[in-house]
């Protein structure tokens, strides 16, 4: 008889179950709200004429915090449901506790309008990431239809969700079983839903990344940016650690291949062959742990295809301005070009040769000793005032009205790269305009 009496059809208990709808109602409405503040934020971005990257990942995270708060708000209210779940397996009640599958499958509908929101700021976070898929052109307007349509099923699929827990709240409905073990299961199971989707989707998605990079760039304090190294026009070379050299290029995606270096220069030759002069220029992309011997043989090669600039892609350190490294930024220096034989050549006595002799760093400025290339301040220093008295005295260079402030740099081939990179943007940061390097007799 107490067998039958157990497994007689009980009445659901409705207060468990609207305890349990208000809890999944709450990160509907913090999705939902999240979602629509995203969709002002991308209009607003979308009339401002000069928002950024910086503007856009501000907007984000500020449309976030409905969510996060609405999640950590539904954690609180599914240890109260816990709770109660857990008193009613050691009383005596006249109703049941809801079923295990009302808990679970009203708790991941809670979170359809937030996993629509996560997944509308997974697109933007890839789109503005280099080296990402959705990467190809640093266009938001590339998925910004993708991510419109993600936020609008987010709004509107809340209230439709709504309705239906509580419909289910209500609606007269009993159990075959009175035993309110598995709704605690159930509801310890939603809860550990919420609090990991509180916890970890913050850092899962988090914000701007370069991603698939085959080198490690080096970092430096100060660099120009250039965002036509993003475009698929430009030649832009990887040179790994190991020696081993790729061509990026766009085949519905960005992709990295193998070249030979046999086969450089003629590629070289007819990528520029599709520039105006102004625009021949070839991007370098080295890992700072490379040797520079290695980047000179690159070098030799593009001075052999007759092109006179190359740009060093780097990263600058995070700022202020660009929080997240995400702009394309470059050293661009000058190659000499082939010397004419016939042609004599006058000394310059306003030239201005920066040196590392060897591999230790040490740092010459013509024939003056300027310290090692662990510490640059004297040779900034110097440099930025022998262009200061050019300046004042109006010593420019010949044939034009600018000042004299062209800096040559030869380096040993035995330093690894980043210290060559450190010079540069010593130079760079002392004034000197242009840059050239001496690649052809470098047997120090």
């Amino acid at each position: 008889m107490n067998a039958e009496n157990y497994q007689s059809r009980v009445k659901v208990s409705i207060l468990i179950r609207l305890l349990a709808a208000f809890c999944f109602a709450i990160p509907l409405i913090g999705g939902a709200l999240s979602s629509f503040l995203l969709i002002r934020v991308i209009e607003a971005i979308a009339k401002a004429e000069n928002a950024g990257i910086v503007a856009l990942m501000k907007g984000v995270e500020e449309a976030s915090l409905p969510l996060t708060v609405s999640l950590y708000l539904a954690s609180f209210f599914g240890v109260v449901l816990i709770i109660v779940c857990a008193v009613r397996m050691f009383t005596e009640t006249k109703t049941a506790s809801p079923p295990i599958w009302f808990l679970v499958v009203g708790g991941i509908f809670s979170l359809i309008p937030a996993a629509f929101f996560w997944y509308a700021k997974y697109l933007i976070i890839e789109v503005l990431s280099p080296g990402s898929s959705l990467n190809n052109t640093g266009n938001f307007g590339t998925v910004g239809a993708s991510v419109s349509e993600v936020l609008l099923l987010s709004v509107f699929s809340a209230p439709l969700i709504g309705l239906l827990l509580l419909v289910a709240s209500v609606i007269p409905f009993s159990t075959g079983s009175k035993t309110n073990w598995l709704s605690f299961a159930g509801a310890v199971v939603v809860e550990i839903l919420l609090i990991g989707f509180a916890v970890a989707m913050p850092f899962l998605i988090n914000e701007p990344q370069r991603k698939n990079q085959l080198v490690k760039l080096p970092e430096v304090r100060f660099a120009e940016a250039d965002a036509n190294i993003d475009k698929e026009s430009a030649m832009v070379l990887t040179l790994t650690a190991d020696n081993k050299l790729y061509e990026r290029q766009h085949r519905g995606e960005i992709t990295e291949n193998v070249i030979n270096k046999g086969e450089l220069s003629q590629k070289i030759t007819k990528s520029m062959g599709e520039k105006s002069p102004d625009n021949q220029i070839v991007y370098l992309k080295v890992d700072e742990n490379a040797s520079f011997e290695n980047v000179v043989q690159i070098l030799q090669i593009i001075q052999l295809a007759e092109v006179e600039k190359v740009g060093f892609a780097v990263i600058e350190k995070k700022n202020n301005d660009d929080p997240y490294q995400v702009t394309s930024r470059r050293f661009e220096v000058k190659l000499p070009q082939p010397k004419n034989t016939s042609e004599i050549v006058k000394p310059n006595p306003l030239v201005l040769l920066v040196s590392i002799l060897d591999k230790d760093g040490k740092l010459m400025l013509n024939r003056e000793d300027m310290g090692t290339i662990s510490g640059t301040s004297k040779l900034e220093d110097t440099l930025a005032n022998i262009f200061k008295d050019r300046e004042s005295n109006g010593v420019f260079r010949e044939g034009t009205n600018e000042v004299e402030k062209e800096v040559f740099l030869k380096v040993s081939k035995s330093v690894k790269y980043r210290d060559f990179i450190k010079l540069v943007e010593a130079v760079k940061i002392a004034g000197a305009e242009p840059i050239g390097i001496q690649i052809d007799e470098l047997n120090l």
